[in-house]
């Protein structure tokens, strides 16, 4: 009747992580449904970049699609092509230039109220802040602290449901049980929030220098043709989802990690020292640290937040040694390759230097990768590193217990709880 479903949604990165041993491709039972599982970096790369046309997004993107609708993320085809095409120069460098400056001020307005010796539960600042700078460079200053925090939750319940509506039959979304009903009304009052905004926007007159405005004022190359109002909509949603969490708790890992390991640290805090000398970072300032990108690849690759991903077979293929029919639903886990001794040696070691010898590309998938990779990566390397400038320059993060961080296994790989006392740079 349900297959691992159980099991998987009991512990999905342990079933995930001893697949590996067992095949390229491995397959699970979902109620009738198999799910085929890839564990080749190389079948992987098949699948994201040179066969990319023979698949479509999946199951999982299926039960994102009702809170996200139709935006980038959950679109198809010749659809998904243009809007790509109209989304992805809002995300060029000279914009990022312009949004680094909303994420660091936003940084510094949460970490402005930190006081040493205080203990705070990281992982909702970094969410916080997360959404906040989201919202801010999508709306400008269009949206309170009231509202930043309806989307906080919305989000979070919406994160937290979808994982488990992939891994069990679709009789359970009928059911009246309490997640279903948290979910459906996270998905109207988000749904209500975004169309209030929206809806003043189109009707203001006044220029803007904000994300929403150029989704507004952008045109099809092709056609001339704008997005729809419906477009718009599901392209700030799906940003939103998309943008908060990921970069939210891929910073939470990461200060866990530099609580942990003070020689990592202390070294962080000697290149911000050498290169920003007391002053607040800039775009520009970027490139030159160095070590900093390093800890944020490793934390990508140590802690991968996209820890699931799903394609559909539009037409049958041959991938390795199996033979998928039309149809046939598959599965991949970033983090479970990104831990695999075999491509990474000492896999749960958090070693930064690692990234100085070059690794295969099939082999880090942050982000995904070929046609429908996410087209907001930069933007969210440049927030990561803003952010982790910003705090690491003023305070020093230190855990507040010794019990063990959990990996929870949501719509991204997010800590249980991670208390930590704040201390001043000295």
């Amino acid at each position: 009747m349900i297959g691992h479903a159980l099991q998987f949604v009991r512990g999905p990165l342990n079933v995930l992580q001893n697949l590996r041993g067992q095949g390229d491709i491995v397959t699970l039972q979902v109620g009738s449904l198999p799910i085929h599982v890839v564990n080749s970096p190389q079948l992987l790369h098949r699948v994201l970049v040179t066969d990319a046309g023979s698949y479509t997004k999946g199951r999982m993107y299926d039960k994102t699609r009702p809170v996200v609708g139709n935006g980038i993320a959950t679109s198809e085809g010749a659809f998904h092509h243009r809007q790509r095409r109209l989304i992805t120069p809002a995300f060029h460098r000279p914009r990022l230039r312009g949004y680094s400056e909303a994420m660091r001020e936003q940084a510094e307005s949460v970490i402005a109220s930190w006081r040493p010796g205080q203990r705070i539960a990281v992982d909702r600042a970094m969410h916080t802040m997360s959404v906040g700078t989201t919202v801010r460079t999508l709306f400008g200053t269009d949206a309170d602290h009231r509202t930043i925090a309806e989307i906080d939750t919305c989000v979070g319940i919406f994160l937290k449901q979808v994982i488990v509506r992939t891994m069990t039959p679709n009789l359970v979304e009928s059911l009246p049980l309490p997640g279903t009903r948290k979910f459906e009304a996270a998905r109207k009052r988000l749904k209500a929030i975004v169309d209030t905004i929206l809806d003043e926007r189109l009707r203001a007159t006044e220029e803007r220098d904000d994300l929403l405005s150029l989704l507004i004022a952008a045109r099809d190359e092709e056609s001339g043709e704008p997005l729809s109002r419906q477009q718009l909509h599901d392209e700030v949603v799906t940003m939103i989802v998309a943008g908060a969490d990921s970069t939210a708790y891929t910073l939470s890992w990461l200060l866990y990690e530099l609580g942990r390991n003070p020689a990592v640290e202390a070294r962080l805090h000697q290149e911000l020292d050498t290169v920003l000398d007391g002053r607040p970072v800039t775009f520009d300032d970027l490139p030159r640290l160095e070590y900093t990108q390093r800890l944020i690849q490793e934390t990508l690759r140590l802690h991968s937040v996209s820890w699931i991903q799903m394609r559909r077979t539009i037409t049958p293929v041959t991938l390795g040694d199996a033979r998928l029919p039309a149809g046939a639903e598959i599965l991949f886990s970033a983090t479970t390759m990104h831990r695999d001794p075999d491509l990474y040696p000492h896999p749960l070691r958090f070693d930064p230097d690692r990234w100085l010898s070059p690794h295969q590309r099939e082999a880090f998938q942050p982000f995904s990768a070929g046609p429908r990779k996410c087209p907001g990566d930069h933007f969210s390397l440049t927030q990561l590193a803003i952010d982790v400038a910003t705090i690491a320059a003023r305070w020093r993060l230190v855990p507040a217990s010794r019990r063990k961080v959990r990996e929870v296994p949501a719509a991204v790989l997010r800590p249980d709880h991670l208390p930590m006392v704040v201390r001043a740079r000295s």
